[in-house]
């Protein structure tokens, strides 16, 4: 399912992942707190230990992280076939169709057997390749 061809990636380290998670902990205790939920003093509890597991011993964080990191594969691999769709499907073939419909030709591909080259004039002399960009 994952393609191991192409570029190494690596799992990020165990400390930023406590850290990372310990973040996320406080803002959603914040946001139970802020909403009147009880639940946000537990949260933020979860936080305080996740942050002292992080100083302490990050090691312990080795087995969840690479979970963590292995799910975000897989959910790239599910994901991004899906927006690339959504946004070919929203983007190009309306596009397509308005160009279509509008006659035109903008890559200039329709045969023209009346032609006796499709070869395209220079109106510029060629210039040198440093700078490009």
């Amino acid at each position: 399912m994952l393609d191991k061809t192409s570029v190494e990636i690596k799992p990020g380290s165990e400390t930023s992942f406590g850290y990372v998670f310990a973040c996320v902990f406080v803002l959603l205790g914040l946001y139970s707190l802020r909403n009147g939920g009880e639940f946000g003093l537990w949260l933020l509890g979860m936080s305080g230990l996740l942050l002292l597991i992080t100083w302490i011993r990050p090691s312990l964080f080795a087995k969840p992280n690479y979970l963590w990191f292995r799910f975000g594969l897989i959910l790239g691999a599910i994901v991004a076939p899906i927006v690339m769709a959504v946004v070919y499907l929203i983007t190009i073939v309306p596009l397509g169709l308005i160009m279509k419909a509008l006659n035109k030709d903008l890559l200039r591909l329709r045969l023209d057997k009346n032609a006796e080259s499709y070869w395209i004039e220079r109106d510029t002399p060629l210039q040198s390749m440093k700078n490009q960009f």
